[in-house]
């Protein structure tokens, strides 16, 4: 289903009113004038907001750009950026594949195809067309896609012009190349999404590293101003230097890996678990009490104490951990809570391995 929500009213520009070669020099300058925002490497979303927003006030014949970006086998497109006096009628656009979407110029876009400009009139077929054509004078519009080269993430750039035959006069290969431009800009983008999570994800167990500190932190402080209980625990394999002394190295990294996957299982979806370093994890439970933070640090340490873990070769391995919670008071900054459970972790050892201490 298609809608078009109200908005302001345009007038469409008849060809005698409009002068080709000024408005492809009007869309060359915003182009450029964007270009330094798009060099300072913003996200993606905020760079093609930018982008939009810039293009359609510095050139009133467009009176509508949006773009989507994301899985190409998408059942539904809706705009996630959208400027111009015609944003409402995007703000309310939703295109799910049918048989008839399915060879229309969005998804045929998103296939990577290069589609020619369209016309629509107050007398087109298809209702949204007409809608936006009587709403905002639209005539002219342009599908586009846009690729990205790191990742199977694809995209559409569609522009509203109320302008008859607008593309085919400035010249279709000026909009193609913005939507190269749009595409290096995804491309990017994923690129450094990529390096952030391999600088934040622990390659051996998956989880995220100590890198991932500012997440971490975030969460609780987030709880901490909802008035929400947090806590805090810090886990450590016990005498895990045995285990690489007798079994190697490997059966080492089997056991932090096997470790991990228990601690995985075993949080909420709204936790957040870390390999702080060697054999040591920690884990945030924002909304935890500190009733509900000891229930989740025994059900841990009892499930690694009663189960095995598989080291390869045949062989399995029976291990121990030690747990020191920590449940934040109001206000407390995270590195004062890791060290109460830091202590407790140790008081834990003392007291001989195997236990779960919670911090005074």
């Amino acid at each position: 289903m298609i809608s078009a929500g109200p908005g302001k009213r345009c007038r469409h520009v008849s060809k005698t009113d409009f002068a080709s070669q000024e408005e492809l020099l009007t869309i060359t300058a915003a182009l450029l004038h964007s270009a330094r925002f798009l060099l300072d490497g913003p996200p993606a979303r905020e760079a093609l907001d930018h982008f939009c927003s810039d293009l359609t006030q510095r050139v009133p014949n467009v009176v509508l750009a949006w773009t989507w970006f994301g899985d190409a086998g998408t059942d539904t497109i809706r705009p996630h950026v959208a400027a111009g006096v015609a944003k409402d009628y995007a703000l309310n656009l939703e295109i799910r594949r049918t048989m008839l979407t399915s060879v229309g110029p969005a998804f045929r876009a998103l296939r990577g195809e290069h589609v020619p400009p369209f016309a629509v009139s107050p007398n087109s077929p298809f209702s949204p067309w007409r809608d936006a054509s009587r709403q905002y004078g639209i005539r002219s519009v342009m599908a586009l896609p846009l690729e990205s080269s790191v990742d199977t993430q694809r995209g559409i750039l569609v522009l509203y012009a109320r302008v008859e035959d607008y593309f085919e006069r400035v010249g279709v290969e000026a909009f193609r190349s913005m939507a190269g431009l749009f595409g290096a800009v995804l491309s990017r983008s994923a690129r450094l999404e990529a390096l952030q999570r391999a600088a934040t994800r622990d390659r051996l167990t998956g989880l995220l590293n100590r890198n991932a500190e500012p997440l971490l932190r975030e969460k609780l402080r987030r709880a901490g101003e909802e008035s929400a209980p947090s806590a805090a625990l810090i886990c450590d394999i016990d005498r895990f230097k045995s285990v690489n002394d007798a079994h190697g190295h490997a059966a080492g990294d089997a056991v932090i890996a096997g470790f991990a996957r228990l601690i995985a299982g075993r949080v909420r979806s709204t936790d957040i678990a870390l390999r702080w370093g060697g054999e040591e994890f920690v884990v945030g439970l924002p909304g935890a009490s500190r009733e509900g933070a000891l229930g989740g640090a025994e059900d841990i340490r009892e499930r690694l104490a009663q189960g095995a873990i598989d080291i390869g070769g045949g062989r399995t391995l029976r291990v121990t951990c030690s747990i020191g919670l920590a449940a934040l008071h109001p206000g407390e900054d995270l590195s004062d809570a890791l060290r109460r459970a830091d202590e407790a972790l140790y008081a834990a050892k003392r007291g001989g391995r195997d236990r779960v201490v919670a911090a005074g």
